[in-house]
């Protein structure tokens, strides 16, 4: 397998922070998009918490602190751990779109296909949408010692390691990652897996999972939401011209309503790694 992704300083957990799992009060349930999210990192069901490779992932993912997002959709709560660890830009730029209040603009889950994937992204409120351009894509050539260049993925790469010997397949139920259509094309666009897929990382950079779902209610939740638009929802075209009203056709569409960071392991050093990752976003001193 090719060596796990690193950032340019790891980061690890800490006890000592007030923000720890292990110091901090949960938060006013009021405060939670929605009440069935879990509250702390030290509420992650333990396969989850320290991953390993096994029927579910491939290989070991890159240990390292996590930021907890609670998320509130149509269909339920989604508590979702990112992993900086596993993909700093990716991770970073989700984290400074939840701390934005970008998903609170009520973002269509415009493309969901029954055990395949569902992509979402486009901002509800069209406005938002030139806030968030391009961002690079992972690179250990940039991120660790410059020894793989090539490496830009904690998954192994190529057709050849699409399931192991376990059958395992590459891109688990519930991992999210960026959608892309070439170098650094990376912006506001997600996916989810909404089943175990075998291609989905197998050489493209802005596809790296950064995070994934995490507790029974959000595997749930993923079970819930609607597929019967498939392939035929509204277009990212018009979502991106009138926002959430273009999905007024579509009366079954779900949607993601609300997230927020309910817990954060990195110590705030999450948003330290989104200050590097961008290209062409609107803000002073990013991009490059």
């Amino acid at each position: 397998p090719i060596p796990p992704a690193t950032s340019d300083v790891p980061l690890s957990a800490s006890s000592s922070s007030s923000s720890s799992p292990l110091s901090a009060s949960p938060p006013a349930m009021a405060a939670l998009p929605h009440q069935d999210c879990l509250l702390r990192v030290a509420d992650i069901p333990s396969d989850a918490l320290n991953p390993k490779a096994d029927q579910r992932y491939m290989v070991t993912p890159p240990a390292g602190p996590i930021t907890l997002v609670c998320c509130a959709t149509t269909k339920g709560a989604l508590s979702i751990a990112v992993h900086p660890n596993w993909a700093p830009r990716g991770a970073a730029r989700f984290v400074a779109m939840v701390k934005s209040g970008y998903f609170s603009s009520k973002v269509p889950l415009f493309r969901c296909v029954r055990n395949f994937i569902c992509q979402f992204g486009v901002a509800g409120d069209p406005s938002l949408n030139k806030r968030w351009r391009g961002f690079k894509d992972e690179s250990t050539l940039e991120y660790g010692d410059g020894t793989h260049g090539e490496n830009f993925s904690w998954l192994p790469l190529g057709p050849t390691h699409r399931t192991n010997e376990l059958g395992v397949k590459r891109f688990a139920r519930g991992f999210f990652a960026f959608a892309g259509g070439g170098r650094h094309s990376r912006s506001n666009q997600l996916i989810v897996g909404l089943g175990d897929n075998d291609r989905l990382c197998g050489g493209s950079p802005w596809e790296v999972p950064w995070g994934e779902a995490v507790g029974g209610e959000s595997f749930a939740t993923l079970g819930r939401i609607y597929t019967g638009y498939g392939e035929k929802g509204p277009s990212q075209g018009a979502i991106g011209k009138e926002g959430h009203a273009a999905a007024d056709a579509f009366p079954l569409l779900d949607f993601m309503t609300q997230c927020a960071v309910v817990d954060d392991q990195t110590n705030g050093e999450i948003d330290r790694l989104e200050d590097s990752a961008t290209v062409g976003w609107n803000g002073a001193g990013r991009g490059g």
